[in-house]
């Protein structure tokens, strides 16, 4: 979740599904090698990043977002396996992923957005972000940390709408349950 437009750092929104209860070991991992982490943004699976851009950020469309994340059912899913995208992002990938996926849909359709600007597609690859890595060697050493802890598992019972940077910090600016 980070955009370099040189020493200004830009203010985005992300719709996110935390994974706090994920284990020390990610969350120190995170911290490491996650500049989000450092930035106030805990373990998640992001639903749609960016989101609206914060000036444009209506009381209406928060409450049209959490209506839309309140028609889930709270759902139980599993870090099983460590893998990696090409860019150097290292993560855990969570099961069943159709839950984030329909909720990805969803939020894509109801605000006509795509995740990650459609830089990676339309298509939406549900995933924990533990670390950002150019280094190979580094990647490699990463994912030899992470397989001790995995499988982990964790509950999903809520969405947060965030606003921030990782050049500054990343505040909740609402929590929306989803339905028991």
């Amino acid at each position: 979740m980070y955009r370099n437009l040189g020493a200004c750092p830009l203010i985005e929104s992300v719709v996110l599904i935390p994974a706090l209860d994920v284990g020390q070991p990610v969350w120190d991992l995170r911290l490491k090698y996650d500049p989000s982490a450092a930035a106030g943004v805990p373990p998640h699976i992001t639903l749609m990043f960016p989101f609206v851009p914060p000036p444009d950020l209506t009381e209406p469309m928060i409450d049209t977002l959490e209506i839309l994340i309140g028609n889930t059912t709270a759902f139980q899913f599993s870090l099983t396996r460590v893998k990696e995208f090409e860019q150097g992002i290292v993560f855990l990938e969570p099961e069943p992923a159709n839950p984030f996926i329909e909720l990805t849909t969803g939020i894509s359709r109801r605000f006509g957005l795509l995740p990650y600007g459609g830089d990676f597609g339309s298509e939406p690859v549900p995933h924990l972000t533990v670390g950002i890595l150019e280094n190979v060697s580094a990647r490699r050493q990463l994912v030899k940390e992470l397989s001790g802890p995995v499988p982990i598992v964790v509950e999903a019972e809520e969405a947060w709408l965030m606003v921030g940077s990782n050049a500054s910090r990343w505040n909740v600016v609402r929590q929306m349950p989803f339905r028991d």
